[in-house]
């Protein structure tokens, strides 16, 4: 569709609109704290925080070793770079939010720059502002999920391999392939849709561009592979056992299955009327249509399920449907008398995409989930007479560990088969499912938040609830 004028307008909506999205993305973090699912904390911030002072919750996919440091490591740096702005572990999860929701404005980029090269400048703008403003991607891009940070890398190697012209084909190659490898070595489940894109990169002159695309993609599968030789007991061992314990053990059927048709259910509720637009955008660009077919495709035949899987995908979603959008707005124009302007037609797309997205985010019931955990660990990371944490084993997963904590006093995990006159002495904070009102112990109410009340008593503790510490039962439980 034809161009916006003057340049200085597109510069300064452009500008605007990522400054939106950070503002966004930073905002929702700090103002609504959530965890997803616990992987956001066990499998990445808290092995982060081991690294960076020594210290922290341990699952099993650490003990086994099933799960690469490269990322945890890179959280590791920013923790350590980071906890001087703010007191307790208020500065560093502040920092964590930043950092990650700038990385995260790829979206946003990709967006504008395929919308661009699809379709022209309007679709263009359209598709920068959706991928700003769009819940789910505002909601997840400040989460230390490896869903996240491998679609960060996935989405530049998915542009740089089809319009990265203006470097040589083989540079190209390399480039997008380098992208692609590194967005597979965070998240293997990402192997169908980068190997379809590299094929299609280079289908069209395999023997002079394809080593070049495949070098790219290998040189940090490899880099990763050498990482598990020196933080494990051999190359690729994080691969092999996560491939391993999820398809042979099948252990993720323990935290719940959905039919194979559960994602295209998830698709209609998350997406709505962007849908119908998508299937019209994939006319302008059916590449993208293929990566999110086959992202589907092969997700939907894993029992276990989540949202967030479906993350890499969903900015691709989003530029389709503002393409669709642009291609319905054109055809409207062909057959009306007196046309839109192109910048009615950018006003009406973002007014269409954000009123949606404000739509569906009301009705998204994800905003503080857990909420009351993190706030009371963030409380307590502020008290320097802290000398343990006690709380139910159920409790757990509804905290943020020692990331939150930010103190190196052990977290018991109340047993419910033993007198808690027995464990009282090993805690004097508690955490608990709404009101705790046995005032023998002497625990009175700091406060309640989302359903999760922490109460703090008086005194010392004493070691001898340490059979209860939070990591030793997790290693009795194989948790």
């Amino acid at each position: 569709m034809g161009k916006l004028k003057p340049p200085s307008l597109v510069s300064f909506l452009l500008i605007a609109i990522f400054l939106i999205a950070l503002l966004l993305r930073v905002g929702v973090a700090i103002r609504f704290p959530s965890i997803d699912y616990a992987d956001e904390i066990y499998n990445t911030l808290e092995p982060a925080h081991h690294l960076a002072y020594g210290y922290g919750v341990v699952v099993w996919e650490w003990r086994r070793g099933a799960r690469t440091w490269v990322f945890p490591a890179f959280l590791a740096g920013a923790l350590r770079a980071t906890d001087w702005m703010g007191p307790g572990s208020l500065g560093y999860l502040r920092a964590i939010a930043i950092l990650l929701s700038l990385l995260s404005l790829t979206t946003v980029w990709f967006g504008y720059a395929w919308g661009k090269r699809a379709s022209g400048n309007v679709a263009a703008m359209i598709a920068a502002g959706a991928c700003a403003t769009w819940y789910e991607l505002v909601y997840f891009a400040p989460k230390a999920f490896t869903e996240v940070m491998a679609t960060n890398l996935l989405l530049p190697g998915l542009y740089v391999g089809i319009y990265g012209d203006k470097l040589p084909e083989k540079k190209r190659l390399f480039v997008a392939g380098l992208f692609l490898g590194l967005a597979v070595s965070l998240r293997i489940q990402l192997a169908p849709a980068v190997g379809f894109a590299v094929l299609y990169f280079c289908h069209s002159n395999w023997k002079g561009s394809g080593s070049a695309a495949f070098g790219g993609l290998l040189l940090p599968v490899v880099a990763f592979g050498l990482v598990d030789a020196i933080t494990w007991s051999y190359p690729f061992q994080s691969l092999f056992l996560n491939v391993w314990v999820n398809v042979v053990e099948n252990r993720n059927a323990l935290y719940g299955t959905a039919p194979s048709y559960w994602y295209l259910v998830l698709f209609t509720r998350s997406f709505g009327p962007l849908l119908l637009l998508a299937l019209v955008g994939v006319r302008r660009s059916p590449f993208l249509g293929w990566v999110v077919l086959i992202h589907l495709a092969s997700h939907s035949v894993i029992p276990h399920k989540d949202l967030r899987y479906m993350y890499p995908v969903m900015p691709i979603v989003i530029t389709l449907a503002a393409l669709g959008f642009v291609e319905i707005a054109s055809a409207l124009n062909t057959r009306r008398k007196s046309t839109l302007s192109t910048r009615a037609i950018v006003v009406a797309g973002l007014i269409f995409f954000i009123l949606t997205s404000g739509f569906l985010a009301w009705r998204f019931p994800r905003w503080r989930r857990s909420s009351g955990g993190l706030i009371a660990m963030d409380r307590l990371s502020q008290d320097s007479s802290l000398c343990g944490v006690g709380l139910p084993s159920s409790l757990l997963l509804h905290t943020g560990g020692y990331t939150h904590l930010h103190h190196k006093v052990p977290i018991v995990l109340i047993n419910p088969n033993v007198a808690l006159e027995e464990q009282v002495p090993g805690f004097n904070a508690l955490l608990a499912f709404g009101r705790f009102t046995d005032d023998k112990f002497g625990f009175e109410p700091i406060g309640c938040w989302n359903g999760i009340c922490l109460y703090r008593r008086a005194g010392s503790c004493s070691a001898s609830s340490q059979y209860n510490e939070v990591n030793k039962m997790l290693q009795e439980s194989g948790n």
